[in-house]
């Protein structure tokens, strides 16, 4: 799995994006953070943006707005638009556990009902 901190922010959002981020409550503040700070992982079919402290700069790693963005994941287009916004208590762990999550599991086998 590949990981590329983003080196600007991303120009284009979808007005789906928008909708999400005001229902949602994203704060501007850290919309922002998490577009210059962010790091990018491919995940479920699209490109997640979340807070990883320990990549953040020593300064920034212990400040409230990294602590407050560390709970949120942006979802990019391939071509970078961003697409929806969402909240998780622990982001990273999340999106790491969707990444893995695309592995097929074993089916389990079910008896017949038939007699």
């Amino acid at each position: 799995m590949k990981r590329i901190h983003m080196f600007g922010p991303t120009p284009y959002v979808t007005l789906h994006y928008r909708l999400r981020a005001a229902e949602r409550a994203l704060p501007s503040d850290i919309e922002c953070f998490l577009r210059t700070w962010g790091t990018e992982t491919w995940a479920a079919g699209a490109r997640q943006i979340a807070v990883l402290r320990q990549g953040l700069p020593a300064e920034l790693r212990d400040t409230m707005i990294a602590r407050r963005a560390e709970e949120w994941i942006l979802v990019a287009a391939p071509n970078g638009a961003l697409m929806t916004c969402y909240e998780r208590r622990d982001a990273w762990r999340f999106i790491m556990r969707k990444s893995e999550g695309c592995r097929r599991r074993k089916a389990r086998h079910r008896r017949s009902r038939r007699h």
